[in-house]
């Protein structure tokens, strides 16, 4: 593992581990060379596989020409068919997957949307790029840092952005560096549909099938509240339908024991089963997107990232909904790539620990563009060509309510720290390989190894908040539903 000074000092995790080796020999049995002929054959060698090798990337470069990248709010790694969901409500994600790379231990740098969605897209920590807040005062995500859309502009792309929410919102500065940034305000009603924002997508993208696209959609559908369409609204409620649809958030607490206990079996199975069907329709629409593009004939060479903000929290630790823990039913996500045709991957399932943050330095690596400094991610190819690499920690923080919390997941270990009003800390120490449930905190029973990941957790800490306290103060806007419509009936705010 790369050690923990290095970390601190890049504020990110760069490969560390020795390049690999390639020797070849083909002398007769029994006959000996000369060491300068040996060294020329190895070097000549070693020179016409990289060369190969560059040739394919330039190739690739030059061929991927649509790269997509689908954020899916709310969902859980185990929304998901691929997953090993075994209602297996996403059969078109699912056959992205099969035909490209799953990771089976993604994690967010936030359990909420603001600072997951803008680590994606800044490639940095919510400390460092700034996106974050309390309840709707919220700050827009830092200016002087360089975003995933605007490099891609750079390199001569169309960006082109769809949006769903008031978190992903360009009062926070998110549609930076899109050309065109399709977005509607909304909360956890008045909630554009999946179908209306694959509309969107297909209508503009009919102008630009041809181009160099780099497009990110944001489906909102899983989010509370829960009103799947009526196609989609019993199919996994074993016909269930009270409560009533939609359901909101004072509905799925309402079923809650008297003492404020999570809700009977029965009932979670239902609430999980009504938001089962708001995945299987974003499913359906990504099998629209899939078909547009074999139909345009550019499929085959188009880069696809499907990943999620977030999940979702069904009682697992006692609460509901999302944004109030760091625990990983919020912060583990789906992560899948389909790579272009021509660069076969050696790994389809990948199950090293990688973050969301990781996405844009692959598609920069890919696309041999410079990674900014600023994106501390690393490209996930080396994974995916099967090479042994050093492990990734992954951090997350911040809340949208509650106390606010960091974590620090190593290969093994995820380190929770909880500091309340007063000040107080509480420290969680899970083993996340032989407890993924996260019940049993190992803080008392493990003592030499919470102070060793402390430490690391601590170093890490002290290094990006001073990095961020050297950067410019940016004041707070109000998201709240009144002063959007306030800003709407003045002609600030549209919808298109």
């Amino acid at each position: 593992m790369c050690n923990t000074q290095n970390l601190a000092r890049t504020i990110g995790h760069p490969g560390c581990g020795p390049a690999p080796q390639i020797q070849r020999d083909g002398r007769p049995r029994g006959a000996a060379r000369p060491a300068v002929l040996i060294a020329l054959t190895a070097t000549l060698a070693l020179a016409a596989i990289l060369g190969t090798w560059a040739l394919r990337r330039r190739s690739a470069a030059e061929r991927t020409r649509n790269v997509i990248l689908i954020i899916i709010d709310t969902v859980r790694w185990d929304a998901l068919g691929c997953y090993g969901n075994a209602l297996d409500p996403t059969p078109n994600i699912s056959g992205i997957a099969a035909e490209g790379v799953r990771f089976d231990q993604a994690i967010s740098s936030s359990g909420w949307t603001l600072p997951a969605v803008a680590s994606i897209l800044t490639g940095t920590w919510p400390t460092i790029h700034g996106g974050s807040g309390k309840g709707v005062l919220l700050t827009p995500i830092r200016d002087e840092l360089p975003t995933a859309a605007e490099i891609m502009k750079t390199e001569g792309f169309n960006t082109l952005g769809f949006a769903n929410a008031a978190f992903v919102s360009p009062r926070l500065h998110l549609d930076r560096g899109f050309d065109v940034f399709n977005h509607r305000y909304a909360y956890n009603w008045n909630v554009r549909r999946a179908d209306e924002t694959m509309d969107a997508v297909l209508e503009l993208l009919g102008e630009r099938w041809t181009d160099s696209n780099f497009v990110m959609i944001h489906f909102f559908d899983p989010h509370l509240d829960y009103d799947p369409p009526p196609a989609y609204a019993t199919k996994y409620t074993d016909g269930r339908t009270e409560p009533a649809l939609p359901l909101t958030m004072q509905a799925c607490l309402a079923m809650q024991s008297e003492d404020g206990g999570s809700p009977s079996s029965a009932d979670i199975r239902y609430v999980r089963g009504v938001y089962h069907g708001e995945v299987a329709c974003v499913d359906a629409q990504v099998g629209r997107l899939v078909d547009a593009l074999k139909t345009q004939g550019i499929y085959d060479n188009a880069m696809l990232m499907i990943t999620s903000d977030h999940g979702e929290e069904f009682w697992e630790h006692g609460g509901f909904e999302h944004g109030h823990t760091l625990y990983d039913e919020l912060i583990r996500v789906p992560l899948i790539i389909k790579l272009p045709a021509g660069i076969e991957p050696v790994e389809r399932v990948v199950d090293a620990q990688v973050r969301t943050l990781d996405l844009m330095p692959t598609v920069f690596k890919l696309l041999d563009i410079p990674k900014p400094e600023s994106f501390v991610g690393d490209s996930l190819m080396p994974l995916i060509r099967g090479e042994t690499i050093a492990d990734r920690i992954a951090f997350s923080e911040s809340t949208l309510y509650g106390n606010n919390k960091r974590s620090w997941r190593t290969a093994r270990y995820k380190y929770i720290r909880n500091i309340g009003e007063n000040g107080q800390q509480k420290a969680e120490l899970y083993d996340w390989r032989s407890d993924p449930a996260e019940t049993r905190n190992l803080v008392a029973e493990l003592p030499n190894v919470a102070a060793r990941v402390h430490g690391e957790f601590s170093d890490f800490c002290e290094a990006i908040d001073a990095q961020a306290s050297r950067m410019p103060y940016r004041p707070s806007v109000n998201m709240s539903p009144r002063e959007i419509e306030m800003l709407r009936s003045l002609g600030y705010i549209r919808d298109d």
